[in-house]
């Protein structure tokens, strides 16, 4: 059964500094996010596409207002 506070990811990114600036952006506006392989891609920048890049999920419930700042941005979420 799934709930609104389980995470979803909105975006897959190939560099964390590409990452970092749309994370500060959604937790400006209070949306909490979590980031997938962030430091074993930092780490091992070269297993970055075995692992599939870095994940930024936020909870399903915040999906919609975080893809619509991510458009406001010039970015285009995955979802």
């Amino acid at each position: 059964m799934e709930t609104t506070d389980e995470f979803v990811t909105i975006k897959t990114f190939d560099h964390p500094g590409d990452m970092a600036v749309i994370r500060a952006r959604l937790e400006s506006e209070g949306i909490e996010c979590f980031v997938i392989n962030e430091l074993a891609t930092q780490l091992y920048p070269i297993i970055n596409q075995s692992i599939g890049g870095i994940k930024l999920e936020v909870r399903k419930s915040d999906a919609a207002a975080a893809m619509e700042i991510m458009k406001e941005a010039g970015m285009e979420p995955d979802a």
